[in-house]
């Protein structure tokens, strides 16, 4: 019976140290902070230091999971996307938003006039983000992790995995 015990236990205690935390906002913000490439405080590069997020069947905004990346090599190495969403940083906590192909000749691509910022936040020690358009939230997202995967040549992509809240 004690041999039973100590053997739940311990399954239950592996079970609660394997589970992973949630990304810190100190994080999040680090990361966003050094994806910024902009050569000049007066005008916004668009697509330099992009993160990217699938468009494909309109994903962006319909999807309950989103997964931004830092890096295009991504999804001309190992994904079958053509359509995406790009967030281009200019402040840590502010960006523009742009569309693009790259399927169909020739490329194409779009930025929005208007600018967003995110506001980051913990409870409950997870972390959240709000998307502002002019003050006011337009969506909301837990961030769920954030991971490092590997890509050709020796490449890596930074991934934020966000989960859309309603």
């Amino acid at each position: 019976m004690k041999l039973i015990f100590a053997l739940t236990f311990i399954l239950i205690t592996n079970i609660a140290y394997a589970q992973k935390s949630s990304p810190t906002i100190k994080q999040v913000y680090k990361l966003l902070k050094l994806s910024i490439d902009q050569s000049s405080k007066k005008s916004i590069s668009i697509g330099s230091g992009e993160w990217l997020i699938c468009n494909q069947d309109s994903a962006f905004f319909k999807d309950d999971t989103l997964r931004l990346y830092d890096h295009i090599n991504y999804f001309y190495q190992l994904s079958k996307c053509c359509d995406f969403v790009g967030w281009t940083f200019y402040k840590k906590n502010a960006f523009v938003q742009s569309r693009s192909q790259i399927c169909k000749e020739p490329a194409s691509g779009s930025a929005y006039t208007e600018y967003y910022n995110i506001q980051l936040f913990s409870k409950d020690k997870r972390t959240f983000m709000n998307v502002k358009k002019q003050a006011i939230v337009t969506e909301k997202f837990e961030i769920i992790r954030i991971k490092n995967v590997a890509l050709a040549n020796n490449n890596f992509s930074n991934v934020i995995t966000l989960k859309r809240l309603r």
